[in-house]
């Protein structure tokens, strides 16, 4: 039992320095994240304010022209739209308007939508389990330390342990933060496109 005791706390204590680096790896990588996520959102609200005015001039189109004729100048082929958005304008018009490939083209979409909230999602989810590992794991030898009276080694284990659970904490908070606003912003782009969709078949 002592020989399996000794194992498990080798094996559990090696882990410790993995720990601490995927740590730090979620960590910058998660204010990448936050740097692109900043990013995106100036580059949506500009975009934003190009669909409030496209939208504004479909509902002021002169009903005895053709408001399809000026959706389609007016929106396929404009990039400047939000993200998704501005994807599928792209892409539309590429194929033409054709109704098959456009369904694929949403499909497509919405799969990398759900590919950008599941890599946060990873995010969330990881960053506390390593913070909770890397708060677990020194509390061994810290333990250990107090019953031999070595209070510096401790100490030195115990803010090893503080520290990673701050930064777990940290990195599942902002991809959290992240996931929920991002898909607020990708649900009003997949209503914007259906939208469009459902306009252009209305009017055909």
């Amino acid at each position: 039992m002592e020989a399996l005791t000794k194992i498990l706390y080798a094996v559990s204590t090696a882990l410790l320095i993995p720990v601490i680096l995927g740590l730090l790896f979620f960590c910058a990588w998660s204010l990448l994240e936050l740097g692109g996520f900043i990013r995106e959102y100036l580059d949506r609200k500009k975009g934003r304010q190009e669909w409030a005015q496209l939208y504004q001039g479909l509902l002021s189109e002169d009903r005895n022209g053709s408001p399809d004729s000026f959706l389609r100048a007016e929106f396929f082929g404009r990039p400047a739209l939000p993200a998704f958005l501005g994807k599928f304008s792209c892409l539309a018009q590429q194929i033409n308007g054709d109704l098959l490939l456009t369904g694929k083209l949403i499909v497509d979409l919405e799969i990398e939508i759900a590919g950008k909230l599941n890599r946060l999602s990873f995010g969330t989810r990881l960053g506390p389990m390593l913070g909770l590992m890397g708060t677990l794991i020194p509390m061994g030898p810290a333990l250990i330390g107090l019953a031999s009276g070595n209070v510096q080694e401790m100490a030195r284990n115990l803010v090893v342990a503080f520290s990673t659970t701050v930064l777990g904490l940290a990195v599942g908070a902002a991809c959290y933060g992240m996931s929920v606003v991002r898909r607020k912003w990708y649900a009003q782009d997949m209503a914007d496109i259906e939208f469009v969709m459902n306009y252009l078949h209305y009017r055909e």
